[in-house]
């Protein structure tokens, strides 16, 4: 297996046609239970964020590695602003927790990625069709 290539099978990967609708579901499903009872404690939010961040990267690994946290940034963003509506106040611990949440669930992906690149595993020039 050293040296080889691992690919997914066709079976295993979702479309990315159903990309968007499924990252809106997995965003409205964070923020429906960050806003809950549930999402009170600092540690259910970590997770709550971890949870969903991990998840998305799971059954969308065809996604640009940088387009997960930046969806997870705005649902992070909507969850301290939606409360603002109501009159309460953002919380700076609520939006740590939902931070460290995300970075737990990202930091490893771009830990892999920056030691493949000291490796010496640089792609080649034009191996996407959007580099031609």
């Amino acid at each position: 297996m050293i040296g080889q290539n691992v690919t997914i099978p066709a079976f295993a990967a979702l479309s990315r046609r159903y990309y968007v609708p499924l990252g809106a579901a997995i965003g409205a499903a964070t923020l429906a239970v960050s806003l809950s009872p549930i999402g009170d404690s600092f540690m259910a939010r970590i997770l709550i964020f971890y949870a969903a961040t991990s998840l998305a990267y799971v059954l969308m690994p065809f996604a640009r590695r940088g387009d997960v946290p930046l969806v997870s940034a705005w649902v992070v963003l909507l969850s301290e602003l939606t409360p603002c509506i109501g009159g309460e106040l953002i919380s700076p611990t609520n939006v740590t927790a939902d931070a460290l949440g995300v970075l737990m669930a990202v930091g490893p992906i771009y830990v892999a990625r920056f030691r493949q690149v000291q490796q010496g595993d640089i792609r080649p020039a034009g191996r996407r069709a959007s580099e031609r």
